[in-house]
């Protein structure tokens, strides 16, 4: 027995190790006192495919230049210019050599720029106002060597777009959607703002989708999503039960169009349960899965966005078994991150109706990964950063506890909170949408927890990004002094 258990252990440790190799160790001595308050900004050059990673904290910024195979170009410091606004929403490289970051107070009504040369050593803040003062903040991200921000007209139906290669070239794409019909959750029409509004909040809310990496349920559960797919953007909205909404806005001209695709619709509905119908969408590769559920009850769709047919339609019962499964019911989540597996199909259904439902979508060469369940958070007691559950669907949630850090979407989607649950199952299918046996197999963010458990109390300035087809966990070892990359695959 021993020697099983054994031979079990140096195959996992070697399966581990063979998963993840170091590409880059570099010697960076930064002072202990701010180490924990560290971050570290990833920057890849879509033209040159060059990584620059800054190591930044409140008043210092550290550079490392990296080559392609990625040797060490340079190792830079500069000062951090002084301002309110504190918080980093994200960085690109505009030129060779030249960086520009976004920054923002914490309720992103000041928006600053700081633009980075490295061949000049200079650094400079730039506070020209980038909003009018009758927009309101709701997303920014880099695409493409240029930032974005997405902006929103208080109750209207009307969207900018400003985009920013460099500090003095900023570019406005004006959307005007107001004869465009958006549905409440009562199916009523509403202005588009109302979308994204919420009522325990100032923020407008959205969640950015990368549909090519693991994501986690309790990000997918959310109503309003933002997908980056060949210079568009599409806003995905799924407050109506009866449509979810996908608005395709064109980033080179200010052309946009809307689709409304019809949810599945429930048998047992009526006049007096309509309210507690849960729905909600993910849109991967011109394919939008939906799922919609109550008490006893669950349907899931899959349109093709060009043709707008239906191709994939599975109904479930109570009384049903769930043949189109390929793992165990499982919950997992709450104070003590407990896991347990369910066998009825009604405590599932039960469950997710009780839930935020979710659909999430993964493809794998010919193998098309859905987890379908629903995330309920349950009440914080205290919270924190670095708590990662990781495993497709089965993250415990986007991060929790992380205030205004800066976080790549891929470490979010790799990064859990403890205090959320979780119910799901993990179901394969080939490309025709037809149900496949086997295992579900772990995936690199697996592989990345395994590891950074093991060195749980020497990493700071920590990250996650998608470089090529493999992932990167970048570090900062405090007791070695290095900053390490490690590549991870499947």
């Amino acid at each position: 027995m021993k020697k099983h258990i054994t031979v079990l252990f140096l195959l996992f440790s070697f399966v581990s190790l063979f998963s993840q190799e170091v590409i880059s160790e570099n010697p960076l001595r930064l002072k202990g006192g701010l180490s924990d308050r560290r971050e570290s900004i990833p920057i890849i050059n879509s033209v040159s495919k060059e990584l620059s990673l800054f190591i930044v904290d409140r008043k210092t910024m550290y550079l490392n230049k990296y080559d392609k195979t990625f040797n060490l170009l340079d190792q830079l410091k500069f000062e951090r210019p002084k301002t309110q606004a504190k918080n980093i929403i994200d960085a690109v490289e505009s030129n060779n050599g030249q960086y520009l970051f976004l920054v923002s107070n914490n309720s992103k009504k000041k928006l600053e720029l700081i633009t980075i040369d490295s061949q000049t050593k200079t650094t400079d803040l730039i506070t020209t106002p980038i909003l009018s003062k009758n927009e309101r903040y709701l997303e920014a991200f880099a695409y493409k060597n240029q930032i974005f921000i997405l902006t929103l007209i208080p109750k209207t139906s009307k969207i900018n777009v400003h985009k920013i290669k460099k500090a003095a070239n900023i570019e406005t794409l004006e959307y005007d959607l107001t004869n465009e019909i958006f549905f409440d959750k009562y199916d009523k029409p509403m202005l588009l703002y109302r979308a994204f509004a919420s009522l325990n909040s100032s923020k407008l809310n959205i969640e950015r989708i990368e549909s090519d990496i693991p994501n986690a349920l309790e990000a997918s559960s959310k109503k309003t999503k933002l997908y980056i797919q060949d210079d568009r953007i599409i806003l995905s909205l799924d407050i109506s039960n009866r449509y979810s909404q996908l608005i395709t806005l064109d980033l080179k001209t200010n052309s946009f169009d809307l689709t409304s695709i019809e949810k599945p619709q429930l048998d047992g509905v009526n006049r007096n349960n309509k309210q507690f119908v849960k729905s909600n969408s993910f849109l991967s590769k011109k394919l939008l899965y939906q799922i919609s559920g109550l008490r006893g009850e669950m349907k899931f769709n899959v349109t093709d966005l060009d043709s707008k047919k239906i191709i994939k339609e599975i109904t479930l019962q109570k009384e049903d078994s769930i043949s189109f499964k390929n793992t165990p019911i499982i919950q997992e989540g709450g104070y003590y991150n407990s896991h347990r597996e369910m066998e009825k199909t009604q405590k599932f259904l039960r469950k997710i109706a009780l839930s935020n439902i979710a659909v999430s979508v993964l493809h794998k060469q010919d193998t098309i990964r859905v987890t379908l369940g629903g995330v309920k958070e349950i009440a914080a007691g205290g919270g924190g950063f670095g708590m990662p559950m990781v495993g497709f669907g089965a993250i415990g949630g986007a991060v929790a506890g992380l205030g205004n850090t800066f976080v790549t979407p891929t470490f979010y989607a790799y990064s859990g909170y403890t205090h959320t649950k979780s119910t799901r199952i993990d179901c394969l299918f080939d490309e025709n949408m037809t149900h496949v046996q086997g295992e579900v197999a772990v995936n690199a963010f697996d592989h990345i927890k395994e590891f950074s458990d093991g060195i749980l109390f020497n990493k700071k300035a920590e990250t996650v990004f998608k470089f090529n087809d493999y992932f990167i966990h970048g570090y900062y070892n405090s007791l070695h002094k290095k900053y390490f990359l490690r590549k991870f695959e499947d």
